[in-house]
């Protein structure tokens, strides 16, 4: 096996960026114009990950499996996509490593893909303000399919834009462990992230690797290490 030929598909919110805080800005301009209570930062973050109309029910209703009234959230989707944009991303960075990973994959060969189950307008504006956009073969949203994430769909459409059938998810929630499962791959889980449960440990696909941070998937010379050419079949 080739390097060539196994692709790296990335998750977006909470694996190379933190967006969490322009998120919690939008979330709370909508709450403020429907006369809602706010929430805090810390709750956003731990609701993400699910696409956004997940996330307004929860902004909505204060808890991760809260349910709102169809008719509300409908207005409170429309509110939350403007808000969101209207935020310019401003608040949202890199996360250490990002730029730096993808560049050393790209030179080794490795096609890289987004899978997130963010839309694609907000996706496509925060990629090109980290200029991301041309670092991946394949860019795959929420509103790609008429299934998101942990659905194996996006994962699979990925693989076959970068001409291939095998590869790693790397990617920080659970949403993205169950997706890997789905799809048949290995999981690279990085710590740290958004959603409900933090601990990789807990995820329903246990990580084949567990990086502290992004950079691990470099060796001491700034190079891919070496397993990523040869990922396991899972049993």
């Amino acid at each position: 096996m080739t390097p060539e030929s196994v692709a790296i598909l990335f998750d977006l919110d909470g694996t190379l960026v933190h967006s969490s805080p322009d998120l919690a800005v939008a979330a709370n301009r909508m709450l403020s114009r429907l006369d809602l209570p706010l929430v805090q930062e810390e709750a956003v973050e731990s609701w993400i990950g699910d696409g956004v109309r997940q996330l307004v029910h929860r902004c909505i209703t204060g808890k991760h499996d809260g349910r709102a009234e169809a008719d509300l959230v409908d207005t409170a989707l429309e509110i939350f996509r403007s808000e969101y944009l209207d935020t310019g991303f401003r608040k949202t960075r890199l996360l250490e490593g990002s730029l730096k990973v993808l560049d050393a994959l790209a030179a080794e060969g490795f096609p890289c893909a987004l899978v997130t189950n963010k839309p694609l307008v907000p996706t496509l504006g925060v990629l090109e303000k980290f200029d991301l956009t041309r670092r991946f073969e394949s860019i795959v949203c929420g509103n790609t399919f008429r299934v998101a994430k942990p659905a194996p769909d996006p994962l699979f459409h990925a693989l076959r834009t970068c001409r291939t059938r095998t590869g790693w998810m790397v990617g920080d929630s659970t949403t993205d462990s169950a997706a890997s499962l789905a799809a048949g791959l290995p999981f690279i889980a990085v710590r740290g992230g958004y959603g409900p449960e933090s601990d990789p440990d807990r995820f329903p696909h246990r990580p084949t690797l567990l990086l502290e941070r992004l950079e691990e998937l470099l060796d001491s010379h700034g190079r891919p290490i070496e397993m990523l050419a040869h990922p396991p079949a899972l049993s």
